[in-house]
């Protein structure tokens, strides 16, 4: 009876973990974005009886980020989950790795080249990240017309982040108002210093808008500090409960959700399935962007807090 039992947990076992995927992005633990993305790998890799392994340097380097990617590789996986970060950087290891009968799915960033360039993955789940820098700049103009603006980017050269800052740029630049790109890192507290120099520099600054929490966080605490809440407004990509807090005091005008739990949690079930039954999505699949205000945080604040958003 005893060795039936055992026997019969060895093949549950077994059944449980029949995938191993890999999930490398260029975010890691001190970004809470990507502690969102990471739960919708884990629940996804529960729900479908997979193990799912998340790969992601601690602070951003496209070189750290590239090492990792190949050190998923290596450990030849049934399915990979990449960030397309840096297309051109990405393109050899991953073509090789599709060679190698690795399905990838692209998550967060697509390879935005032209058509017959693209890396082959299977799908893109994510936001369209140009469209979402559009949206942001046509927001803040149905706030008001800014004299000036900058956009606080944090990891500059990261082409979904780029891509955001144009769309921006763009509107703005189409209304002749005057925007800059402006380089905080990652570290908030140089953040918060560099905004407040720029500030300083620059005091017809009305707009700041950021990318991501690494710049919103620093933004918000410069403009309550500083009380300059209604003087500069603040449009920001990405939500956090202190994002949500800030539109509920008027501090954050919006920011634009990309629903990155879906980001974790559908590559996984795509996989699963790919691998299962050979489903796979046409083209993309877009989580965003969606616009959060004070119209709609009441409702998008209980998912934040649970930590699916």
């Amino acid at each position: 009876m005893k060795r039936l039992l055992v026997l019969g947990v060895i093949m549950l076992t077994v059944v449980a973990f029949s995938f191993t995927f890999y999930v490398v992005s260029h975010g890691g633990p001190a970004d809470p974005f990507w502690g969102v993305v990471m739960k919708g790998v884990q629940d996804a890799a529960q729900k479908f009886g997979v193990n799912a392994i998340y790969l992601g340097p601690e602070k951003f380097s496209i070189k750290e980020f590239i090492d990792l990617v190949n050190s998923a590789i290596a450990r030849k996986p049934d399915g990979l989950v990449v960030t397309m970060t840096n297309p051109v950087a990405l393109d050899e290891p991953l073509r090789q790795a599709i060679k190698m009968g690795i399905p990838v799915v692209a998550i967060n960033v697509p390879d935005d080249r032209p058509v017959g360039e693209r890396i082959p993955y299977l799908c893109y789940v994510g936001m369209n990240e140009y469209l979402a820098g559009v949206y942001a700049a046509r927001r803040m103009l149905q706030e008001f017309t800014p004299k000036r603006a900058v956009v606080a980017i944090h990891e500059p050269g990261h082409v979904g982040l780029e891509a955001r800052a144009k769309g921006i740029a763009d509107v703005l630049g189409e209304k002749k108002i005057p925007v800059e790109k402006l380089d905080i890192t990652t570290d908030p507290t140089k953040a918060l210093t560099l905004l407040k120099s720029y500030l300083m520099k620059y005091p017809d600054t009305d707009a700041i808008f950021t990318l991501g929490p690494l710049g919103a966080h620093p933004a918000i605490q410069l403009v309550e500090e500083e009380k300059l809440v209604g003087k500069v407004k603040i449009g920001a990509i990405d939500l956090t409960p202190k994002i949500t807090e800030a539109i509920r005091k008027g501090v954050v005008v919006f920011t634009i959700d990309q629903q990155q739990y879906l980001q974790g949690y559908l590559p996984i079930v795509f996989l699963y399935m790919y691998k299962t039954y050979g489903l796979i999505p046409v083209g993309d699949v877009l989580t965003g962007p969606f616009i959060v205000d004070k119209s709609n945080v009441d409702i998008v604040e209980e998912t934040v807090k649970a930590g699916y958003r």
